[in-house]
């Protein structure tokens, strides 16, 4: 329990840490040493300002509360500054259609913004100055007049826009479209509907957070700006605890939008029955189209808005999404997300006389650019994240029960893929869970230390399944319960780690909190403050008692949860995540990552505990999802269209990987997939550990060195060799009789698609570059003849088969730069293969070590960038799916087949 002396002593840093922060708020522009500069100003103010007078500049009611802060406190107030801050953050990247192209895209910021008095915007700027830095909100600002001028003026007499607005999981696209629509009502869009994702808590949520951004109802949020106005109040149709009902608009008396001079906001849930809601009452009083302007903002756009049958009966929520924008003349519908996959495989010619034309974003696409204190899957996955991933051990969990084993009583592990009764199943934790549980703990008692306190939460995601959730609570409960019992009775002893419990804590920080400030001694005796502030609950639509994080008290909460967690929905303070679930489609497993957003001041302490194969799939998502998003920069320089960008997507590699259920149906006959290879680099993650294949592969880079040489071509040799304007022919030979893991061919797991890249070799008659790398100085010679180059040492695990490359890299940054004239060099990677004249096969001579089995083999790799051409799709390469890989296929959807749009644990 908080005593009112730690209370006082919380209240002095936190009223310091506003003011700071307020005066920080006011600076544009904020140099490096701004912050140090206005800390130190009140690190002096302190020291010589008498506590009656101080208490009024910070606002504390006693004198008695002043004190000056230590200088751990300091330093911990100086890093919040800095990572509040000091942030980088840029405008988003913009692609329009065809027709877009010819219209009017400067009405807003050309015209109606300059003649508007900007009065929601201006509330909106003003409230938000308090939770976001300048910088951000300035791009805020940018990005949004970006989207408004790819809207249409609402005083045209008709018009219906399309567009998307990509964004990144957690990382503000709801401060992106308040921004928005506070721009829209400024303009004159009389109607504005917010369709917030398909659970009632993130609805919910989302209301919550209009209301106090741009309604300010009850004098909440914006209702207390000295500039809030009561007869310029939106007029709500629902509120946080009501979704739109016929009887609650017309209680509001809103019916005619002719006498509404404020606009009409409503935010409903993604399902049939609030759209019909809606419709119905639209119907009711409009008999035709209402000729008043509506913004329809799609939160979570790809999930259920999309149509996956066929065009002439489409899907129930699509199709009244369409009806919603027919009813209007004057529409614009504009779709968020983070994953756009899904968006993008829409028909763009999809439409039929009932419902209109579908909702592919055919009029722009802006993908919105995170700033660089968010915490996203590029920080936890795409390089050496030993950091914030804890890797569940393998016998702890089984991806589903072998049916020829006899599993003992309560030794039944955890397993993946599992059906409803599972529950009947589960007998005991994994210590992987009880160790992320202790985890938890143990963080909320450093950000309690830290002067952080403020929600904590950690998630557990196992399953899809009601039953599920409610048994792993049960158990989590009970193992929590013991540990607080013990932790109460001897948290406090002198040599508390003599009991199991606790000894295990002592554990669990010594391995998972390597450098914290805090002895072990320091953080029990404030976990013993705090434990009895921990609840254990399950998050489903059957629960009985919802999440709720008061403004009033701090909540530390372990939630268990599935699906209702996995679009949207912000968990507070989420420092501990621990991740069983699967899914081959890579929207919706990047969707389940709520631990992506900000973690301002314990980003060091937050883990994610998750299977070594789930950790490579967010891998390869962040792989993928780059390419894309560098493509898009790429057509946005070529004056390409969402339609090309479309093609692009379902053309790109990565789409093997099922990005989207969306590709269902395509895979229930044999077929051949196509492939555009185009501006990628694709490389040997996995290598063969055959003692044959190793062999072949040596002998085969020697063989190839020799033809090189022979063949005449020019030679480069510096630190690695370069052969420039190879012929063709050398590198089929190489690729062709180059021994892969065999049992990839179509590169479905290993991002090594060999069938495709011997297609291209075959269709596209260009030279190649050919690059032989050299090592560092200490690594064994390869040699062939006069050519001399040091091994390259790579890290590996040796798995079933093959040698996989740590961090699923073989080429290191920027591989392309050795063959870039000196004005390129500074470029990113697939900057660089934008600058490619021809395509590169880099050839690696490798030393692999694998530490855990304590061996060194040496083998050979190889890279292969491809150019970017100038027609963007003249180099589709297409194989044909024989019958094994249809059927693998065929499983993988039907062990995904309750996921499209049906939520199993609501």
């Amino acid at each position: 329990m908080q005593t009112n002396t730690e209370t006082n002593h919380q209240t002095m840093y936190n009223q310091v840490k506003e003011k700071i922060s307020g005066t920080l708020q006011e600076q544009s522009g904020l140099q490096e040493d701004t912050i140090q500069a206005v800390i130190e100003e009140w690190k002096t103010l302190i020291k010589v300002t008498q506590p009656q007078y101080l208490k009024t500049i910070l606002g504390i009611a006693d004198a008695n509360n002043i004190r000056e802060l230590s200088s751990e406190e300091w330093k911990y107030l100086q890093n919040e500054m800095e990572q509040s801050f000091n942030v980088r953050i840029t405008t988003g990247i913009l692609v329009t259609g065809e027709e877009q192209k010819n219209r009017d895209t400067t009405w807003w910021t050309g015209k109606k913004q300059l003649q508007s008095d900007n009065y929601y915007l201006t509330n909106y700027m003003t409230y938000m100055k308090r939770d976001l830095p300048q910088k951000v909100l300035e791009t805020i600002n940018e990005d949004t007049d970006a989207i408004m001028n790819n809207l249409a003026d609402p005083d045209l007499e008709s018009f219906s826009r399309y567009g998307m607005v990509v964004g990144h999981v957690q990382s503000g696209k709801t401060s992106n479209y308040a921004s928005l629509i506070c721009k829209a009502a400024d303009a004159g869009y009389r109607f504005i509907v917010v369709i917030a994702g398909g659970q009632n808590n993130l609805r919910d949520q989302t209301q919550a957070r209009l209301d106090e951004v741009f309604v300010g109802a009850n004098y909440i949020g914006v209702g207390q700006l000295a500039g809030f106005k009561r007869e310029k109040m939106p007029a709500s149709l629902t509120n946080a605890k009501n979704d739109f009902k016929v009887e609650t608009a017309r209680a509001q008396g809103t019916t005619n939008f002719d006498n509404m001079k404020q606009p009409i906001l409503v935010v409903i849930k993604k399902h049939t029955k609030t759209l019909d809601h809606l419709l119905k009452w639209l119907d009711i009083h409009y008999k035709n189209q209402v000729d008043k302007p509506m913004l329809v903002i799609d939160d979570e756009s790809d999930y259920a808005s999309i149509n996956t049958k066929k065009e002439e009966d489409p899907t129930v929520i699509n199709e009244k999404i369409r009806l919603l924008l027919q009813k209007f003349k004057k529409s614009a519908y504009v779709a968020y997300t983070a994953t756009p996959y899904a968006n993008i495989f829409i028909d763009h010619n999809a439409k039929n006389d009932g419902a209109g034309r579908d909702l592919f974003p055919s009029d722009f696409i802006y993908a919105l650019e995170a700033p660089s204190n968010y915490f996203g899957a590029e920080k936890i996955f795409n390089k050496d994240n030993e950091k914030y991933v804890v890797e569940i051990p393998i016998d702890e969990v089984v991806y589903e029960l072998d049916e020829d084993i006899l599993y003992p009583p309560n030794e039944i592990p955890f397993v993946i893929k599992h059906k409803k009764d599972y529950d009947s199943e589960l007998k005991k934790l994994p210590e992987s869970l009880k160790d992320a549980v202790r985890l938890f703990v143990i963080n909320i008692a450093i950000r309690n230390l830290r002067n952080q306190k403020k929600h904590n939460s950690m998630l557990i995601h196992i399953s899809r399944f009601t039953g599920v959730h409610v048994k792993v609570k049960k158990l989590v409960a009970s193992y929590f319960e013991d540990l607080k019992a013990e932790i109460k009775a001897y948290g406090n002893l002198a040599n508390p780690s003599k009991y199991p419990h606790l000894n295990d804590m002592k554990d669990t920080f010594s391995a998972r909190l390597k450098g914290i400030e805090f002895d072990f001694g320091t953080i029990l005796k404030e976990v013993c403050l705090l434990v009895d502030s921990i609840q254990v609950v399950d998050v489903h639509q059957k629960a009985k008692i919802p999440l709720a994080y008061r403004k009033d008290v701090q909540s530390n909460v372990i939630v268990i949860g599935g699906l209702s967690l996995s679009r949207g929905f912000t968990l507070e303070g989420l420092s501990v995540s621990y991740f069983l679930r699967t899914t081959i489609y890579y929207d919706t497993l990047m969707q389940m990552g709520r631990w992506f957003g900000y973690r301002i001041g314990y980003e060091d302490i937050c883990r994610v505990y998750l299977t070594d194969d789930i950790n490579k799939k967010f891998g390869f998502i962040i792989d993928a999802t780059n390419e894309l998003v560098s493509r898009l920069n790429v057509m946005r320089e070529e004056n390409l269209t969402p339609d090309d960008f479309g093609l692009a997507v379902q053309l790109h590699p990565d789409s093997l990987l099922q990005v989207t259920a969306r590709n269902k149906s395509k895979y229930t006959e044999d077929m051949y997939i196509e492939m555009n290879l185009d501006g990628q680099i694709k490389e040997t993650r996995w290598i063969s550990n055959i003692p044959a294949d190793l062999d072949a592969n040596e002998a085969l880079l020697k063989g190839t060195i020799l033809a090189l040489q022979n063949g005449g071509f020019e030679h480069i040799a510096t630190d690695s060799h370069v052969w420039k304007n190879v012929d063709k022919t050398i590198v089929q030979r190489f690729v062709g009789n180059y021994r892969l893991y065999k049992n990839d061919p179509l590169g479905l797991k290993s991002r090594m698609p060999i069938e495709f890249i011997k297609d291209y070799i075959e269709r596209v008659n260009i030279d190649w570059d050919v690059v032989l790398y050299n090592g560092k100085d200490d690594a064994e010679f390869f040699q062939v003849d006069s050519i001399q180059v040091h091994r390259q040492y790579r890290s590996v695990k040796e798995k079933q088969g093959y040698f996989e490359v740590a961090n699923r890299q073989l080429s290191r940054a920027n591989p392309e730069s050795i063959i870039m004239p000196a004005k390129f060099k500074k470029l990113i990677s697939p900057q660089m293969r934008g600058k490619l004249e021809k395509p590169v096969l880099f050839a690696h001579a490798l030393e692999l070590e694998d530490s855990n089995n304590n061996i060194k083999i040496n083998a050979v790799g190889f890279s292969i960038s491809f150019p970017t051409s100038i027609d963007p799709f003249v180099n589709n390469v297409k194989v044909r799916i024989n019958s094994v890989y249809k059927k693998q296929l065929e499983e993988a959807y039907k062990e995904e087949a309750d996921e499209d749009g049906v939520y199993e644990d609501e």
